[in-house]
């Protein structure tokens, strides 16, 4: 399967994980009611209204053969250095066997399925200040799961290029 990084799109879950968790913050620069920029791999997408803007930084995966979603991560920042969000996984995996982290090689831990959405199913993510600082630094977040039909694994990687940066313009877009 050929997979492609693609910067737009998914903005069901974008709002959807924007408006969780609202921050209140300055107006975006000009007065914009909402603004997208792209720091390499990754997208920053932020709204304003009612002096309250809210920013997620997402990396959006696609099947070049058929434009599918194939994977969706979406991150907001929290208080103390964190992230929060959602991992937007494609349908045929084994739900209950959850999907594994690493970064680069080092295991992050395991996480559980939430529910299923008529776009993918959801898996709910926290990563702590030091995990942050090491995914700053890292090349990649790799995850895997199991093929529900086969049982074989299913390994995704999200690419960390332009993370730092893209984190540093929501934690600025946000204070």
């Amino acid at each position: 399967m050929m997979i492609s990084k693609f910067h737009a799109g998914a903005a069901a879950f974008a709002v959807t994980l924007a408006f969780a968790g609202l921050a209140v913050a300055a107006p975006l620069p000009g007065g914009a009611g909402s603004l997208v920029e792209t720091f390499q791999d990754w997208v920053v997408a932020c709204q304003s209204q009612d002096n309250t803007t809210a920013c997620v930084m997402r990396q959006v995966q696609t099947n070049t053969q058929n434009n599918q979603s194939v994977l969706t991560v979406e991150l907001r920042n929290v208080t103390g250095g964190k992230l929060e969000g959602a991992l937007l996984m494609p349908f045929g995996l084994a739900l209950a066997k959850g999907v594994s982290l690493k970064l680069d090689e080092a295991p992050v831990g395991a996480l559980a399925f939430s529910t299923c959405v008529p776009q993918g199913c959801l898996v709910p993510m926290g990563l702590d200040a030091a995990q942050v600082a090491k995914m700053k630094t890292g090349t990649a977040l790799n995850i895997g799961a199991t093929a529900i039909n086969s049982a074989q694994p299913v390994a995704l990687k999200v690419s960390l290029k332009g993370f730092p940066t893209a984190l540093n313009r929501v934690v600025e877009l946000t204070k």
